[in-house]
């Protein structure tokens, strides 16, 4: 006769079968997506970037991986280039689970790429990355769209730098120093002026001058004491007497002959135009003082000095005068050649951009 089977046997033959039966084989199709609503299944409050189904990690592990994959497209970001696509950071997404259906290395770079096309976290600029682990099949792998300006190869390198954390199940460290070494990586190919597609850098400063002792002298030389006492002794009391006898004698005495208005070019208007009267004198403030001063011994340079001052101050003139109605022929009312307008010089110091240039690979990774 024989004995009956204790409840313990088939208890734990029932626990076995429904784990097996519980084992989620993981691929494009069925992983559920964070980043489109499915935030519950990840275990995340809210939208996401990280999805974790089978609870891996701690849930301050993923939120934490969710702000530095956040973080990776601030930090990406070139703010000084000319379009939005190479303005933009690179956007990622990251999976962690169990096993991949297959559990192989091809596995699980095909359900990456495939998430990465599916998800379609950029399809504007096409600077989106997917990255995908499975703790139980020891496999990690980085899918890439074309402009993310890291490459398979260096993905490779990355996650082998880091392949020790792996291998102790520091799974979380692991994946933050993976995204940290991402964006130090783009950073550190932004190239120098002029470089093709690379972007521009600041030009650097020119060198020093070698110091040979020798003081830089000055394009204008130096004015001799006696010509300042002869300046404040002499020049102004005579511009000053001059002053008193043109206020004191000439002004309102015409110092030429009236020329009739003309019903052309004005009621006042004589030769000079505009307010001008006369060949020189009457209401003319600057050919009568220039006139005064020139009489009186300063010469022609002084008197045309004197005459643009006073035309300035908005006197008019005679024929000659520097007045308003003056005739002064290609010239600026304050008598010098018109200027341009002014452009101010354009800020190079705009930085490097890292390359823009497209480039298809399958990612990169590997195992441990």
């Amino acid at each position: 006769m024989k004995t009956p089977r204790p409840k313990s046997y088939w208890l734990f033959w029932l626990s076995l079968a429904t784990i097996v039966a519980q084992k989620v084989e993981w691929d494009a199709t069925n992983f559920p997506n964070p980043t489109a609503g499915d935030m519950a299944r990840c275990n995340m409050a809210t939208t996401a970037n990280i999805c974790d189904p089978d609870g891996i990690l701690t849930k301050e592990q993923r939120y934490r991986l969710n702000h530095e994959l956040h973080q990776l497209e601030s930090r990406t970001r070139q703010p000084h280039a000319p379009d939005f696509c190479q303005k933009k950071g690179i956007t990622a997404a990251m999976g962690v689970c169990k096993h991949v259906r297959g559990g192989s290395e091809e596995a699980i770079r095909e359900m990456a790429n495939s998430m990465l096309k599916k998800w379609t976290l950029d399809d504007q600029c096409q600077k989106s990355l997917v990255i995908v682990v499975a703790v139980e099949d020891r496999k990690f792998w980085v899918a890439r769209d074309p402009r993310v300006p890291v490459y398979g190869d260096e993905f490779t390198q990355i996650f082998a730098n880091q392949r020790s954390l792996f291998q102790q199940g520091d799974y979380a460290k692991g994946l933050g120093n993976i995204l940290r070494e991402t964006w130090e990586k783009a950073i550190s190919k932004q190239g120098p002026s002029g470089s093709g597609d690379a972007g521009r850098r600041p030009r650097p400063p020119p060198p020093p001058r070698p110091d040979d002792g020798r003081k830089e002298t000055s394009m204008i030389p130096p004015i001799p004491s006696w010509i300042w006492i002869a300046l404040v002794a002499v020049v102004i009391p005579l511009l000053c007497c001059c002053c008193i006898c043109y206020c004191c004698c000439c002004r309102g005495k015409g110092g030429g002959q009236q020329v009739p208005s003309d019903a052309e070019g004005g009621a006042t208007g004589g030769m000079g135009g505009g307010r001008g009267q006369g060949m020189g004198g009457g209401r003319s403030r600057g050919g009568g003082f220039a006139n005064v001063l020139s009489a009186l011994g300063g010469g022609a340079a002084l008197g045309n000095l004197a005459s643009n001052f006073m035309h300035r101050r908005g006197g008019g003139g005679g024929m000659f005068g520097g007045g308003r109605g003056g005739f002064r022929p290609g010239r600026s009312a304050g008598g010098g050649v018109p200027m341009g307008p002014y452009h101010p010089r354009k800020d190079e110091d705009v930085g490097g951009l890292y390359p823009n240039i497209p480039k298809d690979d399958r990612g990169g990774g590997g195992g441990w």
